[in-house]
């Protein structure tokens, strides 16, 4: 693959708002002190050979490996699957000058590595090949933290076990909101991070006058303390156990979570929604003595009119105001922008309404836990289409309220099964709701609009993983939303 020289542009990508730079009289918060930690992460990469260990089928190396080449590094990518699986991020490197050894990592590619860049999705507990990198004492980083030693404006990093992205979207929407009615003094509003857009390529026009809105994953934040870097402010809006095959327990998810707060330098804001005791008692250790840096979450006076259902959401625009408060915006801008907000795709996305029938698609729903938030989101009957890669997660708490909450449930899937067998086993000897298993989507929605009534809403939220059947949730999410329309 051969690189083309790309021209220098100062045109703003998407979800990027500018101000009159005129109105920029103080560029932050009285509290703010922008932090310049140098760090290996910020030597030159021109010229170095940098290794980069998963392209991953989302895409999720492909941000950081572009950046890299345009950097001036010679750029080798290993990837465990082939390129038939890869094709996707494969084709959007076609214009970049990059070596690809797929199919397996070969260790001896460490030897030539002057830096070796991990994809988050590297399960580093289980990885032989991280193992590896390790044992080596080569130097190893991550995309997120070469993005976090660069950047050069204020960061508001937001994570989560439910809801981080929907929050970063309100809270993207509601500062751009606030910079325009002259609220808030940045000249520009930047997002990116977990919710899918690598901001590598966008340091050429973040300005210290900017703002950063960072979803960050656990894996994302496992390493932050390598760069002693945190945002100025740092959102916690809910934490429960989850991704419990990359952790040997609850307390370390927890604790890769919390290194959104871990701040060296202890001038950060840290704004935090309820959390369970362990956690709680976690972030305290972290905080010490500081409670000047801890900003709790205020519930609503009353329920904004939200397009997105749920007291999930009501409780996501809560951390968005709270967010706005903390940087002296007056709450009117960020409310209309908080009513005006769409929803994102495959999250408790409206498909369609057909013969009084609501379709909902909540692909994004991939655990347990994020499946029976979209179940609290309505209060109509509910068709439920649930499963899909079977993680192996307990199933119990679901089960009850899928039997509580449901009038049919309709099971697909590899874990299609198991989860047809909680339910039931939930049910008892009561022969509601009755409990379908089939053996594809198509067959799904075919059977929920043949046994949804007027007034019920048909939901997709699987409560697992797509990778047994899709490449990614969003293929499966698209995938019913053209089954749904189609009827």
């Amino acid at each position: 693959m051969r690189a083309q020289e790309e021209p220098q542009t100062t045109t703003p990508g998407p979800c990027i708002a500018r101000a009159d730079t005129r109105r920029v009289a103080r560029a932050h918060p009285s509290w703010y002190r922008p932090r310049n930690t140098p760090t290996n992460d910020t030597l030159s990469l021109a010229g170095r050979r940098v290794l980069v260990v998963g392209l991953g089928r989302w895409g999720g190396g492909l941000g950081v490996t572009r950046w890299l080449a345009e950097e001036g590094a010679r750029v080798t990518v290993t990837d465990q699957a082939g390129p038939e699986v890869l094709a996707e991020p494969l084709a959007a490197l076609a214009d970049v000058e990059v070596a690809l050894h797929l199919g397996r990592h070969d260790p001896h590619d460490l030897e030539e590595a002057d830096l070796i860049v991990v994809n988050p999705a590297v399960n580093k507990k289980a990885s032989a090949f991280f193992h590896t990198i390790v044992a080596s004492g080569r130097p190893w980083t991550t995309e997120i933290n070469l993005f976090c030693a660069r950047c050069p404006a204020p960061v508001v990093g937001v994570t989560g076990t439910y809801g981080k992205s929907t929050t970063c979207a309100m809270l993207t929407g509601a500062l751009d909101a606030c910079v325009q009615a002259g609220q808030l003094p940045y000249r520009a509003v930047h997002l990116g991070g977990n919710i899918g857009r690598s901001l590598l390529p966008e340091l050429r026009v973040i300005q210290p006058e900017d703002v950063v809105v960072l979803e960050l994953s656990n894996a994302q934040l496992e390493d932050l303390p390598q760069i002693e870097w945190a945002p100025a402010v740092g959102v916690i809006i809910n934490l429960s156990p989850q991704h419990l095959d990359r952790y040997n327990c609850y307390t370390e998810y927890v604790a890769a979570k919390l290194n959104i707060a871990r701040d060296p330098h202890r001038l950060s804001r840290v704004v935090v929604g309820p959390l369970p005791p362990e956690a709680e008692a976690l972030l305290g250790d972290i905080l010490g003595s500081a409670s000047e840096r801890l900003v709790r979450i205020a519930p609503l006076s009353g329920p904004l009119p939200l397009h997105t259902p749920g007291s999930h959401n009501q409780a996501n625009a809560a951390g968005v105001l709270a967010v706005c408060d903390l940087l002296d915006a007056t709450r009117e801008p960020a409310e209309a922008a908080l009513r005006a907000f769409p929803g994102l795709p495959h999250r408790l996305q409206f498909t369609r309404e057909l013969d009084g029938v609501r379709y909902y698609n909540d692909s994004k729903a991939t655990a347990p836990t994020a499946a029976l938030t979209g179940i609290a989101a309505f209060t109509e009957p509910l068709v439920v289409l649930v499963g899909g890669q079977d993680k192996g997660v307990a199933l119990d708490a679901w089960a009850k309220e899928l039997v509580r909450r449901s009038r049919v449930v309709i099971c697909v899937g590899e874990s299609g099964p198991r989860v047809a067998s909680a339910v039931r086993a939930a049910r008892g000897t009561a022969a509601e709701p009755p409990v379908h298993r089939v053996a594809s989507l198509d067959a799904a929605v075919a059977l929920a609009h043949a046994v949804a009534q007027p007034g019920d809403v048909v939901l997709l939220s699987p409560g697992a993983p797509s990778f047994d059947a899709y490449p990614n949730f969003e293929h499966r999410g698209e995938h019913f939303a053209r089954l749904v329309r189609a009827l």
